[in-house]
Formats: structure tokens, C-alpha cells, sequence
């Protein structure tokens, strides 16, 4: 217990600004610092295209950001040179009808919890932004 308490110790010391909620998913980096701002790095490789499963992690976030009362978000990129290339486009090749009802939904779901969110919102813009890369931008303040 006393080394658990020590490492625990030393991690503060380290990351003094970095509070204890942070989530971290395949496609969604979320860490929320002690001043209450949440910063949402997209991981997608190559490009951060928009597919389903990158929206449902991104709208999850959102609703930990609104619970967790964050004052402000901050939502960037973990490619130096795209933000987003936009949707990816293989949602919309041959498509599943209740899938792409369901990357519909989720889109809009996203862009709304975004554009009505109830704390600040940025867009760290750190590369390209078309498309749907614009649309997630764009609905932040």
C-alpha cells in the first residue's frame, strides 16, 4: 500500500495540472486538467475521417465533458497535419441501411451536443479541416 501511495504521490508531483478523469479510448483521448478544461484529442489515423465508431466515442466524451461539469473543452488532433479529413467515406460506399442511419443519427447527435454544449468549446485547428472536418470545427465557439 505504501508504494502505491508513493508512485501515486509522484505522479502528482509530475503532473501537478492533470486531474484524476481522464478516459482513453482507441479513437478518443479525453483528460480534463484542475482548472476544469477538458482537452479531446481525435486518434484516428491517418486522418481522423469521421466513421461511426469515431462519432459514438466523440459523443461519449462529450457527455463525460457535460457530467463531469467542465468549465470549457478544448477538441484537437493527434496528427500534426490534419485536424479531420471530413467523413469517411466507406460509411457511405454499398451502405448497410441501419448502419447508415445510425452514422446519420450519430453525426447530428455530435454536431448538436457540440453546437449547445453548456461550457465553452475550441476547436485547436493543427492541419487540414474539410468537410465534416469544418462541420466539427465550426460547431464550436
Amino acid at each position: 500500500m505504501f508504494l502505491l501511495r508513493q508512485a501515486v504521490s509522484n505522479a502528482r508531483q509530475l503532473a501537478p495540472s492533470v486531474r484524476a478523469m481522464s478516459s482513453k479510448g482507441p479513437l478518443v483521448d479525453l483528460t480534463v486538467d484542475n482548472d476544469g478544461v477538458a482537452i479531446m484529442t481525435l486518434q484516428r489515423p491517418p486522418v481522423n475521417s469521421l466513421n461511426l465508431d469515431l462519432l459514438k466515442e466523440i459523443s461519449k466524451s462529450l457527455d463525460d465533458v457535460a457530467k463531469n461539469k467542465s468549465r470549457g473543452m478544448i477538441l484537437t488532433s493527434s496528427s500534426p497535419t490534419v485536424f479531420s479529413a471530413g467523413l469517411d467515406i466507406m460509411e457511405m460506399y454499398k451502405p448497410d441501411m441501419k448502419r447508415a442511419e445510425e452514422f446519420w443519427t450519430t453525426l447530428q447527435d455530435v454536431w448538436f451536443k457540440l453546437y449547445g454544449s453548456s461550457f465553452a468549446t475550441a476547436a485547436a485547428i493543427n492541419g487540414h479541416a474539410p468537410a465534416g472536418g469544418c462541420l466539427l470545427s465550426m460547431s464550436c465557439e
